[in-house]
């Protein structure tokens, strides 16, 4: 048998890339199937090199389209900085890589290139009609998204879609309440703190995390009751600097943002009358944490993903832990801690690129999370922060959800698809 070759291109070296490029060595074994780590762009042609030597990647480029012209990528890996995100899908779409994964939140407001200012109404319209753009080029092209929103992909998530379909079968499978929290000390991406390149806060970079498996999990529910997904109608938001407006020894143990967000908290009401409430803050003085609670008709589901106890430590010196992360954003090993094994994989992370990898693999397969999911939660972060600025009153989103835009089967999710994590009696 003929092998095949992944080819991967990897914008990006921080955070992101880094957990990218590690994951895909991670991935369940495929008999004649090789991934090779095509092409590296970054900010800095040094840093780029770095990363090549790092993780394997074949080549180094200056510039993401020339990636493009120089390799012919069978997945397209956008994990840079926020404000590249729209042009790079768009230049990967014009090229049909078959496999786009675009890493969350989808655009920024493309006014902050032009460094223009605006009221968060009139960011919330330019960012959509960007992003519509976005969404546009890739329905033009033979190219599939996948939104790498890896809360999606969880295994509880995925076992808790296991559930709604287990569930249908009595009668029940509404999910009627989530609440979901995303949060450590201070993002440690340079561009976090410059809204031209980060496009917000803690509203916008970690809360979109929770936001994800909850506009998921009704699209979810809608596709199986009736064949259409269930989607926000309105929203209520709050984005506050905390930290910014105490003494400065409370900052001790935090990165103080001077110029977005620190705290902020959405709630969405979708069309069937039930509610999502997430969080998302830098005030974590613990470590990162993901987190996300389920009420449905037939059970409450609660996923303690970081931290979690299923592992205890305890080190009365952190000397004897050397360099190892037991998780992420612990700010010490030193005494009681619950470390968490294999993270990538905990995170969603191998999850995730096993999507993109199958989706490239299989003709008719395509991502879990699409098109669908980039648009709604861009939807409900722009609103969210119109509504921030009108003292938290609801901003209803149906003009671009329920009466807006509207998506094909391949951009939604497919339940039967997605893949179990649960035995069988």
């Amino acid at each position: 048998m003929a092998e095949q070759t992944i080819r991967v291109g990897i914008n990006g070296t921080g955070f992101a890339a880094n957990y990218t490029a590690a994951t895909y060595g991670m991935i369940p074994h495929r008999n004649g199937v090789s991934i090779e780590l095509a092409g590296v762009v970054s900010g800095t042609i040094e840093n780029a090199r770095r990363f090549a030597d790092q993780h394997g990647v074949t080549r180094v480029w200056d510039t993401h389209q020339q990636m493009l012209d120089g390799v012919e990528l069978t997945i397209d890996n956008i994990c840079c900085a926020n404000f590249a995100h729209g042009q790079y899908t768009i230049e990967a779409a014009q090229k049909n890589v078959p496999v786009i994964v675009l890493e969350k939140p989808p655009v920024i407001w493309p006014g902050y290139a032009e460094q223009k200012t605006a009221t968060a109404r009139t960011r919330k319209y330019e960012s959509l009609a960007f992003l519509d753009e976005v969404l546009n080029a890739v329905q033009n092209s033979r190219s599939k998204l996948l939104y790498a929103e890896d809360f999606v992909y969880f295994d509880g998530v995925k076992g808790l879609v296991e559930l709604l379909v287990e569930a249908r079968a009595t009668g029940k499978g509404k999910v009627l309440y989530l609440r979901g929290t995303c949060a450590h000390q201070g993002s440690h991406a340079p561009a976090y703190d410059t809204p031209a390149l980060s496009g917000g806060g803690a509203l916008f970079n970690k809360a979109c995390h929770p936001l994800g498996p909850a506009l998921f999990l009704k699209q979810v529910e809608g596709l199986l009751e009736s064949g259409r997904p269930i989607r926000p109608v309105k929203v209520s938001g709050l984005a506050l600097q905390v930290l910014k407006h105490q003494p400065e020894v409370s900052g001790e143990f935090f990165r103080v943002m001077q110029n977005v967000d620190d705290f902020a908290r959405i709630t969405v009401v979708f069309e069937d009358q039930t509610v999502a409430e997430v969080h998302g803050h830098d005030l974590s003085i613990s470590g990162i944490r993901n987190e996300l609670s389920v009420i449905t008709d037939f059970a409450q589901f609660d996923l303690r993903v970081n931290p979690n106890n299923e592992a205890e430590l305890f080190l009365p010196d952190a000397m004897h832990a050397g360099n190892l992360l037991l998780r992420e954003k612990l700010p010490t090993p030193q005494g009681t801690s619950f470390p968490r094994p294999n993270q990538f994989n905990s995170h969603g992370y191998v999850n995730e690129m096993s999507d993109a990898v199958a989706c490239a693999l299989i003709s008719d397969q395509f991502p879990q999370s699409g098109a669908l999911m980039a648009w709604d939660t861009m939807a409900v972060l722009m609103a969210a922060y119109e509504s921030a600025e009108q003292n938290c009153s609801f901003i209803d989103v149906t003009e671009f959800t329920t009466k807006g835009r509207q998506f094909n089967e391949t951009e939604m999710p497919t339940p039967a698809r997605f893949g179990r994590v649960f035995q069988r009696r």
